[in-house]
């Protein structure tokens, strides 16, 4: 080989290096845009991700439960009777007692396991101020603590009707609501379903106000 050819060789190879690294490098380029993309794809895929687990997703299930809770709660609204009083011949008001009534079993208040100990100073003072035994004192303050439960049913049978109410103490304890003349006095013993006097009879007393 001439010396001529040998320098026309050595132009070739060198042209041909230069294309392969413009091409390596443009392959390098586009390798890096693709895996920015990717990166990029991940990212908005963890975020997505991050997103329902926090329950920002407006289809999470916590969404979804209360949801589906408060259509249950408007069923259970819509399926309960409204309780209304009973219209005697007359045209009077009269309790409707089924709507008040629990499905406790009565006890007996003597070997009922009162809140309180006899011994305590509360029960020791009713007893006192009322001339009761200590028995009768730890009956008459725990129905007296338990009356607001059936008072709250019987007022949503009196409304326009009710005038005030009060609790007896004393060794005839019992829940006195006074009502308009329009309403029928009667008496009705209530049996307690709160836990704490669960089976203790309340007597009720529904009496026109003077």
């Amino acid at each position: 080989m001439s010396v001529s050819q040998h320098a026309i060789a050595i132009i070739c190879a060198s042209l041909m290096l230069a294309a392969c690294a413009d091409n390596s490098e443009k392959n390098l380029q586009q390798a890096a845009a693709v895996s920015t993309d990717n990166t990029a794809d991940n990212a908005n895929d963890e975020t997505q991700s991050a997103n329902t687990e926090q329950g920002t997703d407006p289809h999470d299930v916590d969404a979804l439960l209360k949801e589906l809770k408060a259509a249950d709660d408007t069923t259970q609204d819509a399926d309960t009777p409204t309780a209304t009083p009973i219209t005697t011949v007359d045209g009077k008001t009269q309790i409707d007692w089924s709507y008040i009534d629990t499905k406790a079993a009565r006890v007996d208040a003597g070997s009922f396991a009162y809140p309180f100990a006899k011994d305590s100073q509360p029960v020791m003072n009713y007893a006192k101020a009322y001339n009761l035994s200590p028995e009768q004192a730890q009956y008459a303050m725990t129905l007296s603590m338990a009356s607001p439960e059936a008072l709250g049913k019987i007022l949503d049978q009196l409304t326009g009707k009710y005038i005030a109410h009060s609790f007896r103490d004393g060794d005839k304890p019992a829940l006195i609501i006074k009502v308009t003349p329009d309403v029928v006095n009667e008496t009705h013993e209530y049996v307690i379903a709160d836990k704490f006097a669960e089976g203790l009879v309340l007597p009720i007393e529904i009496v026109s106000a003077k």
